[in-house]
């Protein structure tokens, strides 16, 4: 299985293959017209520059109302990230872009006007549309605030705390200056902050900590009033033993819970029980001896059945007994079972009374409990809000003392700062865009792509036969030979190949006999053989040749069929049945004065004058003759049938007729009829599949069924011809004949 598996695998590959160079015009298209969009993209435009600063961004914590106690600092990644993601919207933020676009003064900059006459038309657009509220004139500051924001990009460096800064621009030399000015515009505004917020924090502490010393004072006396009044010395000397009552009381309670869930249980399961299932009636001796002393009656009883009858005396005193033993029995076990009911009802509400008790007494401990506890909760949370706000109070007094210092650093500048430039920008020497080869590599990629997806796409919409399967599909026959296409040059270029279809034609039809060594010979030799194996005992002498379609090369597979066959030493004769275009005469160079239409006619009454022999050694040929007004009627009258036989009984081995096309008019499946087999030709790449299904339901509803099909104009990028000719080269080599000579080589055969 593996290995058809690995060989269906692979006649798929070759199937798209052959579908892309059977569309490769079509890919070949697509890709060029790809590169050269992306030529015009690449060079239309103009060039613009991108200049970087690397900057390191180190977590500074917040040092302002630290309050150890209260607020502590994330460490957590989320809080991290959340840190540098905020850095990154600062940067890009109009605050900092105004302050770069300040320190630089490029508010009348060149390329700030030609950016506002790009975006005019826009303008002009949005301008038509309704405003509630009228718009003043545009602020120089504000354009050159969104000029920078325009061009700027911020890029965080993946893994580390580095951040990169670029700005983009037609002038390399500007680019560089404003990635600088953003950089520097950054770091003043984080130093500003800082230093606003530290000076705020300061003022703020002073009148925290004056608060704080009043709310102690007050709180400590409320503590010690209270104290006073409850007259708590300590707290630590409460309700111990209270505390250990309760929970010895707690502890017998959940004893006792357990022991009326048990108890509960067993009144429930001896109420459930049958009085026969209760381990006491199992374990009853009165019990077991009753059920003894019922399984001795009982087997009395059946030893004594099986003497006497029912009505005998010692039968009935031993059934009687035997129904006095059941109902004891019956009535001992039901005592027993009422009895086990009810002591263990008696047992299960003895214990629920216990509980009920247990639980009254939790709760009068637990209400003694909370009263003693309720005068010392009250002190201590007196005492730890003294206790708290103390705390509080030292800490605002030391973090005083640190802003106090920290304010002291604003002299350093950007040394205090946690953001240094690592790298400044520098003006590039190469444009950022566009990017030629960027762009030639996704033109190509694209238009591969695009061709290979409009190759498959157009071989999907194609409705032509163009391998076996195909034909295997549509006719539901097997493909007889695939017949390559005769010449290279007729397939070089698609609109090549309708130029030459006819010349092809004309060319191919007595290629058996002109050129033996051509793949197109061996394909209709390969015709021959499977035409002669389809019935090996008595081969077809009557054959018929059609298609389903005009032009599809079905004279041309006649011909050549029956040069081959003449070239096995057999007497051949063709007969062209095609009463409307003849074509055969033609082809052997013969007149076409008299032949199959003066027969059908009556002018002519011997078939043997008829057959005229041609230049191939066995092979002679009837022409239509002159071109009768109602060729139907003719072929359907007994006299064609009659030329039929007569041309068999003139001793030749095959009649060979050359018919119209099947849809086209009815000649062919009347000419079928008289003919032991019938062959179908397709062309590929141009039968329809739909036609050639047709013709085969026309056939079958005359009760003909064609023996194969013959794909005809196979060309080299179909997938080949089939079983692949080249194997037989040398064959060729080795000065195979032709046409004559080649009779002998069959014979031998």
């Amino acid at each position: 299985m593996d290995d058809v598996h690995v060989i269906r695998g692979e006649l798929d590959l070759k199937a798209q293959w052959a579908i892309l160079r059977r569309r490769r015009w079509m890919v070949l298209v697509s890709v060029a017209l790809c590169i050269v969009i992306a030529l015009f993209s690449s060079y239309l435009p103009t060039p613009r520059y991108r200049a970087s600063t690397t900057l390191l961004i180190q977590r500074q914590n917040p040092d302002i109302l630290t309050f150890r106690d209260l607020s502590r600092i994330d460490q957590s990644w989320a809080a991290y990230a959340d840190f540098y993601q905020t850095q990154y919207k600062i940067l890009a933020s109009d605050e900092v872009a105004r302050r770069a676009a300040e320190r630089l003064r490029i508010a009348s900059h060149p390329e700030i006007a030609v950016s506002a006459a790009r975006a005019g038309l826009l303008s002009r657009l949005l301008a038509l549309l309704p405003r509630r509220g009228a718009r003043g004139p545009v602020d120089p500051e504000d354009a050159a605030t969104r000029f920078v924001l325009a061009g700027l990009d911020v890029s965080p460096v993946r893994r580390s705390q580095l951040v990169t800064v670029s700005w983009t621009s037609t002038d390399p030399d500007l680019a560089a200056r404003v990635a600088n000015a953003v950089a520097d515009a950054y770091i003043a505004y984080n130093l500003e902050s800082q230093y606003s917020t530290s000076g705020q924090a300061s003022e703020f502490l002073a009148d925290q900590i004056r608060k704080l010393k009043a709310e102690i004072d007050d709180a400590e006396g409320r503590l010690q009033r209270y104290g006073e009044s409850k007259r708590i010395v300590s707290v630590d000397d409460s309700s111990n033993v209270t505390m250990r009552a309760l929970a010895d009381v707690a502890e017998r309670r959940t004893a006792a819970r357990t022991v009326l869930a048990e108890k509960e249980a067993a009144y429930r399961a001896a109420k459930a029980t049958p009085p026969d299932g209760l381990p006491e009636v199992l374990d009853s001796p009165l019990i077991a001896n009753l059920k003894a002393e019922y399984a001795k009656l009982e087997a009395d009883l059946a030893q004594q059945t099986e003497r006497f009858r029912d009505d005998w005396p010692e039968v009935r005193a031993l059934r009687a007994k035997l129904d006095g033993v059941s109902s004891r029995l019956d009535r001992e076990t039901a005592e027993i079972a009422r009895k086990v009911v009810l002591a263990a009802e008696a047992d299960w509400r003895r214990a629920r009374d216990e509980v009920g008790n247990l639980d009254r007494l939790v709760r009068e401990q637990e209400e003694a409990a909370q009263r003693l506890r309720r005068d010392a909760v009250e002190f201590t949370n007196l005492r730890a809000e003294v206790q708290k706000k103390r705390e509080t109070l030292d800490a605002l007094i030391a973090r005083q003392g640190e802003m106090a210092l920290s304010t002291r650093l604003k002299d350093l500048d950007a040394t205090s700062s946690n953001i240094r430039i690592v790298s400044p920008a520098r003006p590039p020497n190469a444009p950022f865009k566009p990017d030629t080869r960027l762009n030639l590599a996704l033109g190509l990629l694209f238009g591969l792509g695009l061709g290979v997806g409009g190759a498959f796409f157009l071989d999907y919409l194609d409705n032509t036969v163009a391998t076996r399967a195909d034909v295997e599909a549509a006719a539901g026959l097997a493909v007889l030979a695939s017949v390559p296409r005769h010449g290279e040059t007729a397939a070089a270029l698609p609109r090549l190949r309708a130029e030459a279809a006819a010349d092809a034609d004309s060319e191919v039809e007595l290629v058996a006999a002109r050129d033996g060594h051509a793949p197109a010979s061996e394909a209709y030799r390969e015709l021959r053989t499977a035409i002669l194996m389809a019935s090996p005992g008595s081969p077809p002498r009557r054959l018929m040749v059609s298609s389903a379609l005009p032009a599809e090369g079905k004279s041309a597979t006649t011909t050549n069929l029956a040069v081959a066959l003449a070239q096995l030493g057999r007497r051949v004769v063709l007969v062209d049945t095609d009463l409307r275009r003849p074509r055969l005469h033609r082809v052997l160079g013969l007149d076409n004065d008299a032949g199959v239409s003066t027969w059908l006619a009556g002018l002519a009454r011997d078939p043997e004058r008829l057959a005229r022999a041609t230049s191939i050694p066995g092979l002679d040929v009837v022409t239509s003759g002159p071109i009768p007004p109602n060729p139907s009627e003719l072929l359907d009258s007994p006299v064609f049938a009659e030329l039929a036989e007569r041309l068999v009984a003139l001793g030749y081995d095959h009649v060979l007729f050359d018919s119209p096309p099947t849809l086209s008019v009815t000649d062919a499946v009347l000419i079928a009829s008289r003919a032991d087999a019938v062959v179908l030709v397709a062309r590929c790449g141009r039968t329809p599949k739909q036609s050639l299904r047709h013709a085969v339901e026309r056939y079958a509803q005359a009760g003909i069924r064609p023996v194969g099909v013959v794909l005809n104009d196979v060309g080299r990028e179909a997938g080949g011809y089939g079983y692949g000719y080249g194997r037989y080269a040398y064959r060729h080599d080795a000065g195979e004949p032709s046409a004559g000579a080649g009779r002998s080589r069959a014979r031998g055969a």
